[in-house]
């Protein structure tokens, strides 16, 4: 098998959310501040050896999440019919990203801080 090349992005954004249908505090309307780990794959490198330019990932990123920060997670779609946990957020994130990525690099894994000790984590198993 050959080796690939792995490039992780990571950045922050403030927002509120309460878990729907949940038996605890994270019912009740709390915030975060989120931190968004981006880790994108590629077995090749272009002709100036590079995988896929940091400063792409990073713009597609802040595009996404500039919907998301300083908001109500659960007023702002998808969030508003499917609970706004770490694991949705990382799921939709994977997944909008996804389509930005262009090929032959792709999304391997979306991590979602809540906070300095909880994440989730989306990825597609190989």
């Amino acid at each position: 098998m050959k080796g690939a090349y792995a490039l992780t992005v990571r950045t922050s954004f403030s927002a509120a959310h309460r878990l729907r249908e949940y038996e605890g505090n994270c019912e009740r309307l709390h915030g975060h501040n989120w931190r968004v780990e981006v880790t994108v794959e590629s077995r090749v490198l272009d002709d100036q050896g590079i995988a896929l330019d940091f400063r792409t990932i990073k713009a597609h990123l802040a595009e996404l999440l500039s919907r998301f920060d300083h908001k109500y997670l659960n007023d702002v779609p998808p969030f508003d019919g499917l609970n706004p946990s770490s694991e949705n957020l990382a799921r939709h994130l994977f997944e909008e990203m996804e389509k930005k990525i262009p090929s032959p690099a792709g999304v391997a894994r979306v991590t979602v801080w809540e906070s300095e000790d909880a994440r989730a984590e989306y990825y597609r198993p190989a």
